[in-house]
C-alpha cells in the first residue's frame, strides 16, 4: 500500500505545480487582456461561456473516466470511442452554432450570432480531445498533462493578447477559447501517441458506454444542482441578494477547488490499476481522507474565524454584508473537501451506478434545502439550510460508497480520521463561540495575522493530541525514500513485521 500512497504523493506534487502554474499564466493573461479590452467584452463572452460549459458537459458523456477505468481496451475500441466523440462533438458544435440567432435574440445582442459560430469550434475540439487526454491519465502521465495544459494556456493567451492588441475586441476572447482547445487536442495526440486512424471496432465498447452512461447522468444532475441556487435566489430574492450570495459562494469554493483539484485527478488513474483489489484501495483511501480532513478542517475554521477580514480584503467595504454569508458557507468546507474526492473512488471501483444514485439523492436534498430557504425570504437561513444539505449529502454518499461499494462499515473507514474529525468539530465550535464575543472592526492585517496564528497554534495542539501531526510527518518521511524503505517504515510504524 505504501507504493500506492507514494504514487499518489508524487502525482499530487506534479498536479500542484501544474495547477498553480496554470493559475499564474491565466492571471497574467487576464490582466493584460483586461487592459486591452473593456468590461462589456468580458461580459458578452461570460454569457456564452456558461452555455459552452453546458454543451461541453454533454459532449463529454462520461467517456474520460470510462477510458481510464477499462484497462483491457484494444486500440480498435479506443479508435471507435474517438470517432464517436468526433461525431458527437461535431453535432453539438453545429447545434450551438445554429443557436446563435436564438441567443442573440434572447439577449438582444447581435454579436452573439457570430460569436456562437466561432465558439462552436471550441465545443467540437474539446470533445475530440477527450480520448487522447484520457489515455494520458490512464497511463498516469501527469507530468505530460501538466506540460500540455500550461503550454496550451500560455500559447492561447499569447494569441488572444495579439488579437486584442490588433483591435479584435470580444473576438480575441473567443479566439483564446478556440486556440486553447486546438492546442490541447494537438498536444494530447502527440503526447499520448494515439493513432486515431486505427480501424475502429464498435462491437466491444458496450461496457464502456454503460459505465460512462451512469457517469454522464451524475455529471448532468450535479451540474444543474450546483447552478440551481443562483436561479432560485435570483428569481425569489432579487439581483442584489444574488450578488452577495454568489460572491460569497465563489470565495468559499476557492480553497475547496484548490485543495481537491490537485488530489482528485490522481486518484482514479492510480486506483483503477488496483480495481480488482478493493481492500488495497480501501486502506489507501482511508489515509487520503485523513489528510483531506486535516487540511479541510483547518481551512474551514480559518475561513469562518476570519470571514470579516477575508471579505474586506477580497472585495472591499461595500461587500461587508456578505461576511455573514461567507462565514456560514465556510462551515461546509471540511465536508466538501472530503466529499469531493469520493467521485473518483466510485469511478475507480467501477461503480458509477452507485455514483449516479448518490448524485440523485444529493440533488433531491440540496434542491429541497434551496427551495425552502428561498421561500423563507432569508438569505441567512438559505445558507444554513444549504450547509445542512452538504453534511447530509456527505453522510449518504459515504454510506453508499463504503457499505455498498466496498462492503465495509463506516466505523472501520473513518477510524483513522476520528481524532481529527472530533478535533475539527471542537475547534469550529470554539470559533463560533468566539465570533459571538468578537465585534467586527475595520480591516487590519494585524488582526488577520493574529487570528490565523492563534488558530494555527490551537490546531497543531489538537493534531498532536490526536496523533495526526505524527501521521503527517510519516507521510512526508515516506515521500523521498525508495519503495523498499517505504515498505519497511510503514510496517514499523504500524507495528507489523517488515
Amino acid at each position: 500500500m505504501s507504493n500506492l500512497n507514494g504514487a499518489i504523493q508524487r502525482s499530487v506534487s506534479i498536479n500542484f505545480v501544474g495547477r498553480y502554474s496554470n493559475i499564474a499564466v491565466q492571471l497574467v493573461v487576464t490582466g493584460i487582456l483586461a487592459r486591452l479590452l473593456n468590461p462589456h467584452d468580458f461580459g458578452v463572452v461570460a454569457v456564452l461561456a456558461v452555455l459552452v460549459t453546458f454543451f461541453s458537459f454533454i459532449s463529454e458523456m462520461g467517456l474520460g473516466p470510462a477510458i481510464v477505468q477499462f484497462r483491457e481496451l484494444q486500440p480498435s475500441a479506443v479508435s471507435a470511442l474517438f470517432w464517436m466523440t468526433v461525431g458527437v462533438g461535431s453535432l453539438l458544435g453545429l447545434v450551438f452554432a445554429l443557436s446563435g440567432p436564438v441567443i442573440g435574440s434572447f439577449y438582444r445582442e447581435t454579436g452573439y450570432v457570430s460569436l456562437a459560430q466561432y465558439l462552436a469550434a471550441s465545443i467540437a475540439l474539446s470533445c475530440w480531445g477527450i480520448v487522447p487526454l484520457a489515455l494520458l491519465r490512464k497511463a498516469q502521465q501527469f507530468r505530460s498533462i501538466v506540460v500540455v495544459e500550461v503550454a496550451s494556456a500560455l500559447l492561447s493567451g499569447v494569441i488572444a493578447i495579439g488579437a486584442a492588441y490588433r483591435g479584435w475586441g470580444v473576438a480575441a476572447l473567443a479566439t483564446k477559447s478556440v486556440s486553447y482547445a486546438t492546442f490541447m487536442l494537438t498536444f494530447c495526440l502527440i503526447a499520448s501517441r494515439f493513432n486515431p486512424f486505427t480501424r475502429p471496432d464498435f462491437r466491444h465498447i458496450g461496457n464502456v458506454l454503460t459505465y460512462s452512461g451512469y457517469q454522464f447522468a451524475f455529471t448532468i444532475v450535479n451540474y444543474f444542482t450546483r447552478n440551481l441556487d443562483k436561479l432560485v435566489i435570483g428569481k425569489l430574492m432579487g439581483g442584489n441578494l444574488l450578488g452577495m450570495y454568489d460572491m460569497s459562494y465563489r470565495l468559499m469554493l476557492m480553497p475547496i477547488s484548490n485543495l481537491t483539484q490537485i488530489i482528485s485527478p490522481a486518484l482514479q488513474p492510480i486506483y483503477a490499476v488496483h480495481q480488482s483489489d478493493r481492500s488495497t484501495i480501501f486502506a489507501s483511501y482511508r489515509q487520503v481522507v485523513r489528510i483531506l480532513s486535516i487540511a479541510g478542517g483547518f481551512v474551514g475554521a480559518a475561513c469562518y474565524l476570519c470571514s470579516h477580514e477575508i471579505i474586506l480584503l477580497a472585495y472591499g467595504e461595500k461587500w461587508i454584508a456578505a461576511a455573514t454569508l461567507f462565514s456560514i458557507l465556510s462551515l461546509s468546507i471540511p465536508v466538501q473537501v472530503v466529499l469531493s474526492s469520493s467521485g473518483a473512488i466510485f469511478q475507480a471501483i467501477g461503480r458509477t451506478d452507485l455514483l449516479s444514485l448518490s448524485g440523485l439523492l444529493s440533488a433531491c436534498c440540496s434542491v429541497g434545502a434551496m427551495i425552502a430557504g428561498a421561500l423563507s425570504g432569508s438569505l441567512v437561513l438559505f445558507c444554513w439550510l444549504l450547509v445542512g444539505s452538504f453534511f447530509i449529502n456527505g453522510i449518504q454518499a459515504y454510506i453508499i460508497l463504503i457499505r455498498y461499494g466496498f462492503g465495509e462499515t463506516l466505523r472501520c473507514f473513518f477510524r483513522p480520521s476520528a481524532g481529527v474529525l472530533c478535533g475539527t468539530a471542537l475547534i469550529l465550535a470554539a470559533c463560533v463561540a468566539a465570533q459571538c464575543f468578537i465585534h467586527p472592526a475595520d480591516f487590519s492585517i494585524a488582526t488577520l495575522v493574529g487570528k490565523i496564528a492563534t488558530l494555527t497554534i490551537l490546531y497543531i495542539a489538537v493534531l498532536i493530541v490526536t496523533g495526526d501531526l505524527l501521521f503527517l510527518r510519516r507521510c512526508l518521511s515516506l515521500r523521498n525514500t525508495s519503495a523498499e524503505e517505504r515498505e519497511s517504515k510503514l510496517a514499523l510504524n504500524e507495528g507489523l513485521p517488515s
